[in-house]
């Protein structure tokens, strides 16, 4: 299927939407779309418009090529696909495929379609990725959403991996922490943004499917998003190396304003948590977990939430669960590959 003539290859039956690729004016009409699926589905995901128009500048994706809309009769979005497919890779070459269906127009074979639309593209994608690494599709749902399972699944794709999102009361107390001399956690630091993008990419290195933080990917949603909150992120100093010490672990935090109003909460956001391995199990992702809590209640915060993959082998879930994160809900990664 070339990309050029994809859109020429529309089942009879789906003949009645109007298809072209995503453009960046349609940010509005497939930000309305999540919210009217939000309603349906309830995954607790609200991002904004601004966070929409950002996906088009991610390096990972060419809307021209990569992307798939579908348009009712009186011009408004009944579905979209739209493949990410990072060129950066240490362990494997994936290509995220991210499709919805506005609820009014599912069961049609709309997400099907789509879904082997974006597996073909995909495909061609990763023909020219080098081949001395794996190639992978992956796409995601949460784990209530059956029916979204049952059409990956008919697909082809297998489950291989479960993502918690967890949330800690802050009402309850915070638990004092300690660390090794010659250790400090300090406020971030925006000067030493450059070392924090290092020690993120080295920190997750031996995580399952990483992909390495490009500097325009750290930009454009973690430290220069606008949920980001300095004021309410830490950094782990080991102060015997160098001298002005070495920077060994992050706690990079969000506030999403947005989501937290959509949910009626007050909820801080851990969106990265990182410990270099030579410092890992001295109590230091501990430290920064709870000097964020910590700052989150000073702030008026009443909840603190993240995301965790359930087989990390850093240990994370264990060290969430004993400072009394618990999960709200389950995601599932599957896979594919080509």
């Amino acid at each position: 299927m070339d990309h050029h003539t994809i859109f020429e290859n529309i089942p009879d039956h789906l003949k009645h939407y109007t298809w072209r690729p995503i453009r960046r004016e349609d940010a509005t009409a497939l930000n309305r779309l999540l919210l009217e699926i939000e309603q349906v589905d309830q995954r607790q995901w609200y991002d904004t418009l601004e966070d929409r128009q950002r996906d088009f500048d991610d390096p990972g994706s060419n809307i021209e090529t990569d992307t798939i809309l579908a348009l009712t009769s009186d011009g408004q979005a009944a579905g979209f696909g739209w493949i990410f497919a990072p060129p950066e890779a240490e362990q494997e070459y994936v290509a995220w495929l991210w499709g919805e269906v506005h609820p009014a127009q599912r069961g049609q074979g709309l997400g099907y379609f789509m879904l082997t639309w974006m597996e073909e593209r995909a495909r061609q994608i990763m023909q020219t990725r080098p081949d001395h690494l794996p190639h992978h599709l992956r796409c995601g749902a949460r784990d209530n959403l059956v029916d979204r399972i049952a059409l990956i699944e008919a697909r082809g794709f297998e489950p291989v991996r479960s993502f918690y999102r967890m949330r800690r009361d802050l009402s309850q107390s915070i638990p004092e922490w300690q660390v090794a001399d010659g250790i400090v956690i300090i406020p971030w630091q925006v000067e030493r943004d450059a070392e924090a993008l290092q020690v993120l990419n080295e920190a997750f290195r031996d995580h399952w499917g990483v992909i390495p933080v490009s500097q325009e990917i750290y930009q454009l949603f973690l430290a220069g998003h606008p949920d980001f909150r300095a004021d309410l992120s830490y950094m782990a100093i080991d102060q015997s190396v160098g001298g002005g010490g070495r920077l060994i672990g992050l706690s990079l935090n969000k506030v999403n304003a947005a989501e937290n109003e959509a949910l009626k909460i007050k909820e801080g956001w851990i969106a990265e948590l990182a410990v270099l391995r030579e410092w890992r199990r001295q109590g230091i992702a501990s430290a920064l977990l709870c000097a964020s809590m910590q700052a989150f209640v000073k702030d008026g915060l009443e909840y603190a939430g993240l995301g965790v993959d359930t087989e990390n082998l850093s240990g994370a879930l264990r060290i969430y669960e004993r400072n009394g994160f618990v999960p709200i809900n389950r995601s599932i990664n599957f896979s594919k590959t080509v």
